[in-house]
């Protein structure tokens, strides 16, 4: 036998016995200062303590805060949809007030019919009632017809009087009308100016 198979075999025999005699392994090998620790509690704590990184939240966002972003965005573009068609809903029937108004100051008469006017008596009584009056304006005809129609009827002044009132309802409306619009274009732009940026994480 071969002097370096004679020392194999003893470094063999003498190990075995070692270990049948309960001997620690850690007088023959340093033990390691890192503690055993199974892969998969290895990775449960690697990704536990991801989070913890800003940097990565920054470039991964959390799944789940962009689903609740969205749920809010669609809440309030849902409302604002609803405001605005509420207003736009208004503002039609105003504009359509408006149009009829428009038909009776603006009146088509057929061939034979007279247009209406103011009578040259009536201008002259009003002129003559400075004190009650003025001038000759609309507000100040329509006011003078409706004394008139308390002791007399009106006849063919009627034809007049609903003209300047369907004017005076005409100005009284569009003013009404601006009001809307400039409702609903601050509704879309309050919209725009909380949410319109955020679109892109939808």
């Amino acid at each position: 036998m071969k002097l370096n198979e004679a020392l194999l075999i003893g470094g063999a025999l003498l190990a075995a016995l070692v270990i049948s005699k309960g001997g620690a392994v850690s007088s023959i090998f340093k033990k390691s200062s890192v503690p055993f620790m199974p892969l998969e509690n290895k990775t449960i704590s690697f990704i536990e303590n991801l989070p913890q990184l800003e940097t990565f939240k920054q470039f991964f966002p959390v799944k789940e805060t962009n689903v609740q972003l969205k749920n809010i965005m669609n809440i309030e573009k849902k409302e604002n949809i609803q405001r605005v068609s509420y207003l736009q809903n208004e503002l039609d029937q105003t504009q359509k007030y408006i149009s009829d108004q428009y038909k009776i100051a603006n009146p088509v008469y057929s061939r034979g019919q007279n247009p209406a006017f103011v009578y040259t008596d009536d201008i002259q009584n009003i002129l003559n009632l400075r004190s009650s009056y003025g001038k000759v304006t609309d507000e100040n005809l329509i006011q003078y017809y409706e004394n008139y129609s308390k002791t007399q009827p009106l006849n063919f002044r009627e034809k007049m009087y609903n003209i300047l009132i369907a004017k005076r309802n005409i100005s009284k409306a569009e003013i009404y009308q601006e009001k809307q619009e400039a409702g609903i274009n601050l509704i879309n732009e309050e919209y725009q100016t909380r949410f319109g940026g955020l679109s892109r994480y939808g």
